[in-house]
């Protein structure tokens, strides 16, 4: 699961050397990512009229554009839209986030499965 196979009844000197290197390649691979993260911006749009949002990667919502029809629509329906097109934006920006820590853990550990490794942490009891 990180990147070598490990007997936990079996654990020498080198493993966990080896284990420490990993852990000490992926720290420094995230640290060169902090900047990268810090300049991702999603974008959203809604359904019906036109409406564009943009968000930080904290979730922040950057700006919202309206066009020119949107306010012909309704303050209900053009809040539906805003709300639809920042959720958008914030979904974007997170899909972008985990592609860039997906591909900086994978080059500090590789064959590290970060589905089985989630799974893993998430599972109940």
């Amino acid at each position: 699961m990180f990147g070598f196979d490990l007997d936990p009844g079996d654990i020498r000197e080198q493993d966990v050397d080896r284990a420490a290197e990993q852990a000490g390649r992926l720290e420094a691979l995230l640290a060169e990512q902090e900047e990268r993260l810090a300049g991702i911006v999603g974008t959203g749009t809604g359904d019906r009229v036109q409406v564009k949002a943009s968000a930080a990667v904290d979730g922040r919502v950057l700006e919202v554009v309206l066009g020119p029809q949107a306010a012909r629509e309704g303050s209900h329906v053009l809040a539906e839209e805003i709300l639809l097109a920042v959720r958008r934006a914030q979904d974007d920006t997170r899909r972008q986030a985990e592609a860039l820590l997906s591909a900086a853990v994978q080059e500090a550990v590789p064959g590290l499965d970060l589905a089985a490794l989630d799974e893993q942490l998430n599972r109940p009891g």
